[in-house]
């Protein structure tokens, strides 16, 4: 028998072997790649590639009767991660694992252990299972009560007040229903009309603001999906900590903490993530092939650190049913570069749209300074300085430029889905959320490949397998293989999640700077007020008031270009 016929032959055996297990494979993939899709939306903010949108937007309120407009446009508040959590990931890893190890030989009974832990995460956890409850019932919402619909070609618009839908083309034209689509042309009785318009309008929000010192501010919103989210969450923590341990509990606050975990923590730049990813891979080989720790905790703590499945009842003993395991860093983890691949794709897609020109300095002839417009090409960089200045225009070839980029304002790209569904896309205020997922679809596909090749390789040799040894390379090797492919490897290579966070950190200190400049004008001002009142005290007249403003720059148009020089000569000197 030739070797391609034997490799056949052990390929066919194992499928006849695995097709059992087929179903609980499937709901693993499944079951996994739902907090990494939803948690990576959730975290998209505005990129600095995106100019902030403006301020002056409509309040939100009962006649908008969504929950999507009740969401405001928040910054990122994601903790970056830099090079230093390559090292100190993994160490700590280790740490904590092998403390629990040792804990469990001391103790020899991991109940109490188990019990100390879920304690834990029932207070802390309990948070993330309420955020992912509440998130899920606004995207259920959206759909049941969307601000916009699309019929016939026309885009109409609910107004909970009034209590009907106006059509955007041509406002003379109303509707009754509070049904969008189709749906809002089937007759209802009056008083059920009138109890889904009365749930459209009770979608308040409360805020509540709190500041402690100059430190620490947060403002809490209070909705309706809230209160039901802590309604739903508190019985699932009172239940698993106190009365039993099913496995889809453990699933559901599992997938709590990994959806929360995609939101609060990301490496800065695509080189720290994979430095990160790296030096986990290395810590995952480690203590499941070298040391028997990864599995004895795994296996020994009843925890919600992991997702389990049940496998198919074996008839021969319906007592025990065995579960297959997949721990929470082997979906947060990876997780992390492909939230991380998202917010790259929409980094570039307001990348691509910039608009970049030079402003030529002053000219001679018109007494006016002139604009040459440069518009990059398709997926380029943004022009140097040294480019835009050597780019004047043809009207100025000598002339000096100031380069200038006009950034396209950030539309919010979380939420929306109610508004997309009915509108089928065409309303304008949903666009932000419709952008190319280039890296995030690869870098999915690369999970999804990881993750099958695990379980292959898991189901042929009956051994418990390192998730991230297969997981890791297929997700990098597709992230950065995109780049490769199209071109854009300085673009993924320079982008850095930092730099926003540092320009606003600049932006306060600039503001700072100048509220400490005027309070020293106003002290000045007050000490200028307060010479002139003695002055005109002692002498009993007002004669040398202007000469005296002049002389001190304070009033006068004089005095105060004479400080200005004064303080200009100074700052030079320094």
């Amino acid at each position: 028998m030739s070797s391609s016929a034997r490799i056949l032959k052990i390929l066919q055996k194992e499928w006849q072997k695995s097709q059992p297990m087929l179903p609980v494979y499937i709901h693993m993939v499944i079951t996994s790649l739902i907090p990494i899709f939803t948690g990576a939306h959730a975290s998209l903010a505005r990129p600095s590639s995106a100019a902030k949108p403006s301020k002056t937007r409509k309040k939100a309120g009962p006649e908008d009767g969504t929950e999507d407009d009740l969401q405001e446009d928040t910054e990122s508040k994601i903790e970056g991660l830099s090079a230093s959590a390559a090292i100190w990931f993994p160490v700590a890893a280790g740490c904590t694992l092998g403390g629990l190890y040792f804990i469990i030989k001391w103790l020899e009974d991991p109940a109490i252990l188990s019990t100390v832990i879920n304690a834990y995460f029932g207070i802390v956890g309990g948070f993330g299972v309420v955020q992912m409850f509440k998130d899920s019932l606004d995207v259920a919402l959206s759909y049941m009560f969307p601000s916009k619909y699309l019929y016939r070609g026309q885009l109409w618009k609910f107004d909970c007040i009034k209590r009907n839908a106006v059509c955007q083309e041509d406002p003379n034209q109303t509707w009754h229903s509070p049904l969008p689509g189709r749906l809002s042309r089937l007759p209802l009785p009056s008083f059920v009309q009138r109890f889904i318009w009365a749930l459209r309008s009770s979608k308040s929000t409360l805020c509540i603001r709190t500041t402690v010192g100059s430190l620490s501010k947060a403002h809490i919103h209070i909705t309706p999906t809230t209160v039901l989210s802590y309604v739903f969450t508190l019985p699932i923590l009172v239940y698993y900590n106190f009365v039993a341990r099913p496995w889809y509990l453990t699933n559901i606050l599992g997938l709590a903490f990994a959806y929360g975990s995609l939101q609060l923590i990301s490496p800065t730049t695509p080189s720290v993530g994979t430095m990160i990813l790296g030096a986990l891979l290395l810590y995952d080989v480690y203590f499941v092939f070298f040391t028997p720790m990864m599995v004895t905790v795994a296996k020994q703590l009843d925890i919600p650190a992991k997702l389990v499945f049940p496998h198919p009842t074996d008839p021969s003993k319906p007592s025990k049913r065995q579960l297959s395991m997949l721990g929470l860093g082997d979906v947060a983890l990876p997780g992390m570069m492909i939230g991380f691949a998202l917010r790259l794709d929409l980094y570039l897609h307001y990348l691509r749209q910039q608009m970049q020109h030079s402003i030529v300095k002053h000219d001679k002839t018109d007494g006016e300074d002139r604009k040459s417009s440069i518009e990059p090409a398709h997926g380029s960089e943004p022009l140097s300085k040294e480019q835009l200045e050597s780019s004047p225009g043809e009207d100025a070839p000598n002339e000096p430029s100031i380069p200038v980029v006009t950034k396209l304002p950030f539309s919010r790209a979380t939420g929306h889905w109610g508004t997309r569904f009915w509108t089928s896309s065409l309303d304008p205020s949903v666009r932000g959320a419709i952008f190319p997922k280039t890296y995030f679809t690869a870098s999915m596909i690369g999970y999804i490949a990881g993750l099958v090749i695990t379980l292959v390789v898991s189901q042929m040799v009956n051994q418990a397998q390192p998730a991230l040894l297969y997981l890791v390379p297929c997700v990098l090797l597709a992230f950065w293989g995109t780049a490769v492919v199209r071109g854009e490897m300085r673009q993924v290579w320079n982008f850095d999640e930092s730099a926003e966070a540092q320009e606003e950190e600049k932006a306060k200190k600039d503001e700072v700077a100048k509220k400490q400049d005027k309070e020293q004008t106003d002290e000045a001002k007050q000490k200028l007020e307060k010479a002139v009142a003695e002055r005109v005290e002692r002498y009993g007249s007002t004669t040398d008031f202007f000469s005296l403003n002049v002389q001190l720059g304070s009033t006068s148009a004089n005095g105060t270009r004479q400080c200005e020089r004064r303080a200009k000569k100074a700052n030079e000197a320094k």
